[in-house]
Formats: C-alpha cells, structure tokens, sequence
C-alpha cells in the first residue's frame, strides 16, 4: 500500500473514530432538542447561537445532524449485521448441497438481483410503516445475496481441500464442517463484506428518507435534512443541504477506505469484481 492511500486510511478510521463519539455523545453536546420547533428562529445562518443554523421550522441543524448520525450508524451497522448473517447461511448452505438444492436457491438469489435495487426497496417499504425496524428489514432483505454469492464460491472451493475430504470420509457431520472448518475460514471475505455493508445501508437509509419512505419526516435523519433543504437551497439556506451532505459525504468515503485497506490487508482480492454489488442496490 502506498504512502498516500495510507494516509487517506488514516485519516478515515480518525473521521470515523471522531463520527462515533459525536453522535455517541449528542445528548450531551447539542443544548436543543433536534424535534424542537421554535418559529421565532427560522431558517437562521450559523452563528454562535445555532451553530449550523436552523431549518425551516427553527429546529437546531447541529442538534438533528448529531442525532441524524446516530440513525444512520446504527440502521447501517444493524442492517449490516442482519444481511451479512443471513446472505453467510444462505451461501454456505447452497455451496455445501450442491446439486439441486444449490442450483435452486441460486436461481432464487439471481431473480432477486435481476430487480433493480432502487424499486425493490421502495416497494418494500410502502408495504411497511416506516420506522427504523422497516429500514433495517428493507435494506437487509435487499442486500443479502451479494454475501450469500460470494460465500458460496468460498464454500465450494474450500470443499476441495484434502482436509474435508478426510473430515468427510471419516463421519464428520454437515454442521462440524460447515462450522467448525469452512466457515471460519470464510472470515476475511466476512469482514470485508460487513464494512462495505454499513457503507450501503447508511446510502440506502439516506436514499430512502430523502424519498420521503424511510425514517419519518419529523424524526432527525440525514436524508430528511437533505429532503427538507430542497426548496430553501434557491433562497440561500445553503447550510440546510451542506452539513448533512458533507456529512454523508466524508462517512460513506471513510468506510470504503477502511474496506480497501481491510481488504487488502486480509488479501481478499476475488472481492474487487463484486465490490460494486453493494452500489447497485441503489443505483441501478
């Protein structure tokens, strides 16, 4: 690794670092409350009062980009979480049977990765009430199969190896050998997948709130910020898009550095070609 991605690295886990803290301790740093709405001190510029400003219905931005942080780590490191496990299984699973039941399953995952990504979660969501728990469904669901995918080829080719095949002949169960010596060496791919996933649900999260379906309007959230920016940015309240856009910003390039530099660092290098798969889910 060069001396410049290096840096960039650096600079990323301390951006993420100082992220955590702040949203952490966002009761404690923001005097407001982020759902206060106070008419007397509308669309207000930074100052030392309000130091980012305020919204149109005089809400502190300080105080809902630190709460907004906070949704947004915790819908991404949740959904995260949930995908990763469940797409983990899932390939293991299918690489493990082989056969019928790996073609079949298969064949269930590239139906749900023909959907353009975008629609597929805002169909979901207008099914469920909008909250954090439908965020974390929504974009699980949605995110799942790049991981099961890619554990399934770790899977087959690890089913080679001399050692299961020895473990096999000798009356090791399915479970012993899909927990006890596939799985854990599926672990780098794991790890890489699960940052590159927070990454991905704190994009889906924002996309789906700046649609108006995600976390309710009044609750903080980043992408509500940047939705109720839209109609004041031509009146000059620039601060409304560009504290929680930088913010988004800087977190989404802080995590895919730290999932380059992890994965470099783990040598998963048949990740590069599916990297992008995490994007596609809402970009497409």
């Amino acid at each position: 690794m060069n001396r410049t991605l290096a840096w960039e690295v650096k600079l990323a886990f301390f951006y993420m670092a100082g992220l955590i803290l702040l949203t952490a301790a966002a009761p404690v740093l923001s005097v407001y409350d982020p759902q206060a709405v106070d008419m007397n001190h509308v669309l207000e510029p930074p100052s030392r009062t309000h130091l980012l400003g305020t919204d149109e219905l005089g809400r502190d931005s300080w105080s809902r980009l630190l709460h907004g942080g906070r949704v947004s780590l915790l819908a991404g490191t949740a959904a995260m979480i949930v995908s990763v496990i469940a797409g983990t299984l899932y390939g293991a699973v299918s690489g493990f049977a082989g056969g019928v039941i790996d073609r079949l399953l298969m064949r269930i995952v590239d139906a749900l990765l023909s959907i353009p990504g975008l629609i597929l979660m805002i169909g979901l969501q207008l099914l469920v009430k909008p909250g954090m728990l439908s965020i974390i469904f929504v974009i699980s669901f949605t995110s799942w199969m790049v991981a099961a995918r890619l554990i399934r080829t770790e899977i087959i080719m690890l089913k080679k190896e001399v050692f299961i095949q020895a473990s096999t002949v000798l009356g090791a169960s399915a479970f012993h050998l899909l927990f006890r010596h596939l799985l854990p060496r599926c672990w780098p791919t794991i790890a890489v997948l699960s940052v590159s996933g927070i990454s991905h649900a704190i994009l889906a999260e924002a996309t789906l709130s700046f649609l108006g379906i995600g976390i309710p309007p009044h609750e903080p959230s980043w992408g509500n910020m940047l939705m109720g920016a839209q109609g004041f940015l031509l009146g000059g309240a620039w601060w409304l898009a560009v504290f929680p856009g930088v913010s988004l910003m800087l977190t989404i390039l802080s995590i895919l550095f730290i999932g380059d530099w992890l994965q470099d660092r783990l040598k998963v290098p048949h990740l590069r070609k599916e990297s992008a798969g995490w994007k596609r889910f809402v970009w497409k």
